[in-house]
């Protein structure tokens, strides 16, 4: 199981069990910020800082007007798995098996711009009895993880760019002075040694601060920097951005609802550079997202 991860948009999904009640699961994937309470990091003097310094001045940030995502896995899990034995309960809301679910099929993509309802056939993992539930009546998910292979903005540009070409974008396309491109351009910019990777994991849980693991394209194992995979030269980003929930197997009878929220606050999120020349709206000029963009993901797991 070599990696694994969640979520915007409201789907249910529905497992009866004759030993247990039944479980109602929503996804509701967004656009904007969704409250966290105070942020850990901050207040170990984490400040996100403002603008970066290495691509010439600071010319102005941009709202995509479409974001979306197609992700290879997404889900919780209670703790690290184990290469063999594995005794963790994990929670997949996108299949990571490409034999079971290939990399291109549309059940892979989510939008947030659009904050709409998407469906998902739940997947579980780790201790199941034969009825397909967990066989712990009482789960505590610390962590929540977000794989995808790609993001995707279309991005409505300045009309100072009406006619340039900007030398970044090899692979997006300019329309209607509209950048349309995924995000491999910009992480070459943000980490030039790890731009060769395939993957880039997002972890949420389990920390008070947040961070890049391996920003040189380092080895990672399965540890508590990455608890659900092993993403070995992967991008892998930690962050504190989630709050762990104890989710309790409902009694024969009963429905529990798990309700779930990932949040992509997608405004202002591009940032716009004067690049080498230093003379705004030229060809080489630097498109990144914002500094610690990853804090700008959140996710929120509830139970009714």
């Amino acid at each position: 199981m070599k990696k694994l991860i969640l979520l915007i948009s409201i789907s249910l999904f529905l497992f009866s069990c004759k030993r247990t009640g039944t479980v109602l699961y929503k996804i509701n994937f967004i656009n904007h910020s969704i409250s966290q309470g105070k942020s850990l990091a901050v207040e170990k003097g984490l400040q996100t800082p403002d603008r970066y310094t290495q691509f010439g001045d600071y010319i102005t940030s941009l709202t995509p007007a479409k974001f979306t995502a197609r992700i290879w896995t997404i889900g919780y899990i209670d703790k690290v798995m184990e290469r063999n034995n594995n005794s963790a309960n994990m929670l997949q809301y996108i299949e990571q098996n490409g034999d079971k679910l290939s990399s291109d099929d549309p059940a892979r993509s989510v939008d947030f711009s659009d904050n709409n309802v998407v469906s998902f056939n739940p997947v579980i993992y780790g201790r199941v009895n034969n009825d397909h539930q967990f066989e712990d009546t009482r789960i505590d998910f610390s962590y929540f993880y977000f794989i995808p292979f790609s993001l995707y903005q279309e991005i409505p540009l300045p009309s100072g760019y009406q006619n340039v070409t900007i030398d970044m974008f090899q692979s997006g396309t300019v329309s209607d002075n509209t950048l349309k491109t995924d995000q491999k351009s910009i992480f070459e910019k943000l980490f030039p040694n790890a731009s060769r990777n395939n993957l880039f994991y997002f972890i949420f849980g389990k920390t008070d601060s947040t961070w890049v693991v391996n920003p040189n394209s380092e080895y990672v194992g399965l540890s508590e920097n990455c608890p659900i995979a092993e993403p070995k030269q992967d991008l892998v980003i930690r962050s504190n951005k989630y709050t762990n929930m104890i989710f309790n197997q409902p009694e024969a009878g009963h429905t529990a609802t798990m309700n779930g929220t990932l949040s992509i606050d997608t405004k202002d999120l591009i940032q716009v550079y004067a690049g080498a020349d230093n003379i705004p709206y030229t060809r080489d000029d630097i498109f990144v997202y914002a500094p610690r963009f990853w804090e700008r993901i959140s996710s929120k797991l509830e139970v009714n």
